[in-house]
């Protein structure tokens, strides 16, 4: 088989796999269903790349540093959020976490590459170990580019977790195209 067949074959495996990773999603998770643009999880993870951050309400998203078609957009929406009169009384209880997928980047990228978006968000930089150790609990979808080795291909989804004693809730997965911040702000104001 050419190359050319190889690599077009692979695209199309992938955007499909794309297609259809909300709903694989959902068979990962026995106790969820879908409404307004989410998945509704409920469900007590053991996550302890999250026991540093001291909010109560965490917003995730999973990405890389330097990725300007999902990872911008969505950072630049979560910041409009963020910056919202509607979001405004849950600043001090919520916090919004970038993780970088790509561990072989520097410590201090994740960080300054979130707080570019708002000098609030914290960027988390995890090692190979510590990524693999989460990927199935998150579900996520991450491989590297066809076209260039700095990029991945990854899912979008934005995390809504609750720490609640010392246990840590996923209560939701939203999907973002389109992201509803109203359902994410008022999801938390109800968790809270």
């Amino acid at each position: 088989m050419s190359t050319n067949k190889k690599i077009s074959l692979t695209v199309i495996s992938l955007t499909v796999f794309m297609f259809i990773f909300v709903f694989l999603q959902n068979l990962l998770f026995s106790s969820t269903n879908l409404e307004n643009s989410k998945l509704v999880i409920n469900k007590e993870i053991d996550s302890h790349i999250l026991d540093s951050i001291q909010a109560s309400n965490i917003v995730l998203f999973f990405g890389y540093v330097g990725c300007t078609d999902v990872c911008t957009p969505l950072l630049h929406e979560l910041n409009a959020m963020y910056s919202s009169a509607a979001f405004e009384e849950l600043q001090g209880s919520t916090a919004i976490v970038f993780v970088n997928l790509i561990p072989e980047s520097k410590s201090d990228q994740a960080q300054l590459f979130a707080s570019f978006f708002n000098n609030k968000f914290i960027g988390l930089h995890l090692n190979k170990q510590e990524l693999y150790s989460i990927d199935r609990k998150f579900s996520l979808f991450y491989s590297p580019s066809i076209s260039d080795k700095n990029e991945l291909s990854h899912s979008d989804s934005i995390y809504l977790l609750k720490k609640k004693d010392t246990r840590l809730i996923l209560e939701n997965i939203y999907m973002t195209h389109p992201f509803n911040a109203m359902q994410l702000i008022q999801d938390i104001k109800d968790n809270s």
